[in-house]
């Protein structure tokens, strides 16, 4: 069971996000609040919080532990990075905010599981391979290739608003925050064909 630990300050957003993880049966919400306070690292497995919070975390007591970096999924708006002098190799994971519903329950298992803090990057991107479907691993081949999403949403028959989805959920899956990690990780995945490569039919993003 992982433990999470959410703090942000939209009221909305923090009910959404609580929701979503109260659905999943192997994370427990520990706490969701708009109020930091000092974490510590006993308590909860991953922190989920708002890039403005992060400057406003108390240090935990004298002679305790506080949660570690790397197990914080970091949530963002208007695409900012870490920003204010946070070294981007010391959170866990930093996502955009409006892509919370479809990545975050993947990224908090990804840095709260055994060894997330130490395997860094690449190690997750070549772990998250075994986890692409086939779809994933044939969109990724085309992008690897060169294409764009319009492209490959061509090349493959569907919609190039269900190939973005699939590109989301493969850089969650393999942890990728670029182009370069996306590739090296496609080297190692088999490419998936079609089943019907003479005849591809518009198909519905996988569920």
């Amino acid at each position: 069971m992982v433990r999470a630990g959410i703090f942000l300050r939209n009221q909305l957003a923090l009910l959404g996000i609580r929701y979503l993880l109260d659905a999943e049966a192997d994370i427990q919400v520990v706490f969701a609040t708009s109020t930091p306070f000092a974490v510590a690292a006993d308590s909860v497995d991953c922190l989920v919080l708002e890039l403005d919070l992060l400057d406003e975390l108390p240090a935990p007591p004298r002679g305790t532990a506080g949660l570690p970096a790397a197990r914080t999924v970091v949530l963002t708006g208007d695409g900012a990075g870490p920003g204010r002098g946070v070294a981007p190799d010391r959170l866990g994971e930093t996502h955009p905010i409006e892509d919370a519903p479809l990545l975050l329950v993947d990224a908090i298992r990804r840095v709260a599981g055994p060894g997330a803090a130490a395997g860094g990057p690449e190690a997750a991107v070549r772990q998250g391979v075994a986890t692409l479907s086939p779809r994933e691993r044939e969109v990724l081949g085309h992008l690897v290739e060169g294409c764009t999403h319009h492209q490959a949403a061509r090349r493959i028959g569907i919609s190039q608003h269900t190939v973005d989805t699939y590109v989301k959920r493969i850089r969650s899956k393999l942890g990728a925050s670029n182009k370069a990690q996306l590739v090296r990780a496609a080297l190692g995945a088999p490419r998936a064909q079609s089943p019907h490569p003479g005849h591809r039919q518009r198909q519905q993003v996988e569920t």
